[in-house]
């Protein structure tokens, strides 16, 4: 029976993790500096102390400092299925890909949101806040983000795939 990856996955999945936490401190530093309020979505709290408050509040400040959460770890090695449905979307056009992409990635957002809510007690993200938002786990005026990611996702893919073999020899000879 032919395997749904290629050989070394478990070095991608390395590789995907690591590209989603960098992609999302990045995404979540962007959003910090541009978007007043972002971090109360991401039951993240700042250092910083409003001026004339006693108590600390979700302030923002010039740092642009990003987040991510050590539940993201898992949920972005899950990017390694984006390998065989690449394989199989292979002759559609790149829109028609991302569309399907996107459409997964909603899918595993919501999931693994109401999961992670249904262990913890709350979403890390949590959208519920915006009037795009379903159930407080996907943005529906996240799109044009999650299409374009999901693109970036399968070109770069491919590269993992390549490079996986060197990172096994210089690591593990």
């Amino acid at each position: 029976m032919k395997s749904l990856f290629y050989p070394l996955v478990e070095i991608r999945l390395i590789l995907y993790a690591i590209l989603g936490l960098v992609s999302e401190v990045l995404f979540t530093a962007i959003m910090d500096l541009i978007a007043p309020k972002f971090l109360q979505s991401w039951h993240a709290k700042s250092l910083v102390q409003s001026e004339g408050s006693q108590e600390n509040e979700i302030a923002r400040d010039s740092k642009a400092m990003g987040y991510t959460f050590l539940w993201m770890i898992p949920i972005y090695m899950l990017l390694v299925f984006i390998e065989p449905v690449s394989q199989l979307l292979l002759t559609w056009p790149w829109f028609l890909r991302g569309l399907v992409y996107l459409i997964f990635f909603w899918i595993a957002e919501y999931i693994t949101g109401a999961l992670i809510k249904k262990i913890t007690g709350y979403c890390p993200w949590d959208y519920s806040y915006s009037r795009f938002s379903v159930h407080g786990y996907i943005r529906w005026d996240y799109a044009p983000v999650w299409f374009s990611f999901s693109l970036f996702v399968e070109w770069i893919s491919a590269k993992f795939i390549l490079l996986a073999p060197a990172i096994k020899e210089i690591f593990f000879g």
